[in-house]
């Protein structure tokens, strides 16, 4: 499932002279930046048909989300071809979605999950609660997503709209967790199937047509769909594009009708644009993924904490984001974004060469030279950022040799423990038990693979229980007060900055977040979906030409 990369950001789109055509956003003074977003207001009711072309930042190794490895561009399509059993309102808070309902037990041991009747699979096959029991069953079995179920013992059948979940432990924030790839529920037929991922069936707006890998994902409105009246479009393609500068000239040249972006050199392109109303550009202001270099505990030096804690106080934050990132988003010092209700400030080290350098000299004297290898995914916005990375931490005599290596390889490897410190962006989920799976030691008593950084602590995993299995909303916040703390203490990862994403259309195209839930409550705008800042249903998009 899981996707080693995600991101988002407050910040807000431009606006002057487009303002008459602007939509106010929402508040973005924890940035500090505009006001308001650039969209285009809609004069009419929404015009059914049309064919929308999306670029994507990446390509995907399929599309069943039990097997599959999905970064924010695997959700992108994921949330074409099905949907959640639930997802975030306007407060962040999970509603169900395909579920009509989930219902806890007073202990929060059992969950019972209610679908909507009605619903059909693209094959025409009715959803049931046999396909929510194989679903989870399927993460259950499956080697790479396994540990995002753990808490789960067993999936009873209730009736036929009816299954209760089973747990090993209280879970409080389980419907929280189903709105990430472990609740989008799959067709039987696909899990059966030993090449189901690639032409995917689900209960989504659009229905599977042809996948060419690495060049396009096209789906079909689905004329069965249970959301009356949706989707708008008559058909949605997805095009990846690896390079953030070759996918907005894609954009520019007309060849897409929508893209996404967490490059903030392109978003400050974008709102260039977006105020001379050629463009339009919505911001995701919620809780989202972080950027930072995760070190692997387990591969020396890195396994030494005095070599992370001197890589830390090596590198100057404010100009890697100034110089890297344009300076758009905020320096980050912590997992969560200063807007969050679970941040807390902590003694994490910053910028400080003389305490790096004597402990590096502290280190050279017991163990020998600081030499690892930096790895990153290949687009020329990482090169430079590693390449910063490189000359400052070499200033105190850190040699780093840089790798770079394609997305899903980049993946395999981090789940394989297969490197030493990486350029990193994760962490994006509201709720922070959803992080649960990429920071827990273990999962049924074996070595959980998707704790990437290899960081074992007692102590960590003891606040992460506290946070799952308390149903109290201040015990809850101060177990992830211990967990940041405990972060500052270890440094399994260097804190960069706040991710920020933005989704720019042309000027064709009219609802551009999520809108609003099947029962009329209005969506978080973007983002929110498990881990991942900067995704949207296109559910309710369509095109005014």
């Amino acid at each position: 499932m899981l996707a080693a990369v995600a991101a988002i950001g407050l910040l807000a789109g431009a606006c002057g002279s487009a303002s008459d055509n602007a939509e106010e956003g929402a508040d973005t003074s924890v940035r500090g930046v505009a006001e308001t977003d650039v969209t285009i207001a809609a004069t009419g009711e929404p015009k059914q048909g049309g064919r929308l072309v999306y670029g994507l930042e990446a390509e995907t190794d399929g599309f069943d989300p039990t097997k599959n490895r999905w970064a924010i561009s695997g959700m992108m399509v994921g949330m074409a071809v099905y949907d959640p059993l639930t997802a975030l309102d306007a407060d962040a808070e999970p509603r169900p979605y395909l579920a009509e309902s989930i219902t806890p037990s007073t202990d929060y041991t059992e969950w019972t999950i209610t679908l909507r009747p009605g619903v059909t699979f693209h094959d025409g096959s009715a959803l049931t609660s046999e396909a929510v029991k194989q679903t989870i069953e399927g993460h259950q079995a499956s080697i790479l997503t396994s540990s995002a179920v753990q808490a789960v013992d067993r999936v009873e059948i209730v009736d036929d709209l009816t299954a209760k979940v089973i747990m090993k432990m209280p879970w409080v924030a389980f419907p929280a967790a189903l709105t990430s790839q472990v609740g989008f529920v799959v067709s039987p037929a696909t899990l059966a199937d030993p090449d189901g991922s690639r032409k995917p069936i689900g209960t989504g707006p659009f229905a599977f047509r042809e996948w060419v890998p690495d060049s396009q994902w096209v789906g079909d409105a689905y004329e069965g769909y249970w959301r009356e009246g949706l989707p708008y479009l008559a058909e949605v393609e997805f095009r990846p594009f690896k390079e953030a500068q070759t996918r907005s000239q894609a954009l520019e040249a007309g060849e897409l009708d929508m893209l996404h972006t967490s490059n903030p050199e392109t978003i400050v392109d974008f709102r260039e644009q977006a105020a001379a109303g050629e463009v339009q550009i919505v911001e995701d202001r919620g809780e989202g993924e972080e950027s930072f270099i995760m070190f692997n505990l387990s591969s020396p030096p890195l396994d030494d904490v005095r070599v992370r804690q001197a890589v830390a106080f090596a590198t100057d934050t404010d100009t890697y984001v100034a110089s890297v990132d344009a300076g758009v988003p905020l320096v980050a010092t912590g997992v969560f974004n200063p807007a969050s209700p679970w941040r807390v400030e902590t003694d994490f080290p910053t910028y400080d060469p003389a305490a790096a350098q004597a402990l590096v000299d502290e280190y050279e004297a017991e163990v020998g030279p600081i030499e690892f290898t930096l790895g990153t995914t290949p687009s020329p916005e990482n090169a430079e950022a590693v390449q910063l990375l490189q000359s400052m931490w070499g200033q105190v005599g850190i040699d780093v040799s840089i790798t770079t290596v394609d997305q899903t390889q980049f993946i395999s490897d981090a789940i394989a423990g297969n490197y030493q410190a990486n350029l990193w962006r994760q962490f994006g989920a509201p709720d922070p038990d959803v992080d649960f799976v990429w920071w827990i030691s273990e999962s049924d008593g074996n070595t959980n693979i998707l704790n990437f950084a290899r960081w074992y602590a007692p102590d960590k995993d003891e606040a992460l229980m506290e946070g799952r299995t308390n149903p109290d909303l201040e015990a809850r916040k101060q177990a992830y007060a211990d967990l940041q703390d405990l972060m500052a203490r270890d440094v399994p990862y260097l804190w960069l900055s706040h991710s920020v994403w933005a989704i720019v259309a042309n000027n064709d195209v009219r609802g551009i977040t999520n809108g609003t839930l099947p029962d009329g409550e209005e969506a978080l705008p973007l983002g929110g979906t498990g881990t991942f800042g900067g995704t949207h249903r296109l559910t309710q998009t369509w095109l005014d030409r």
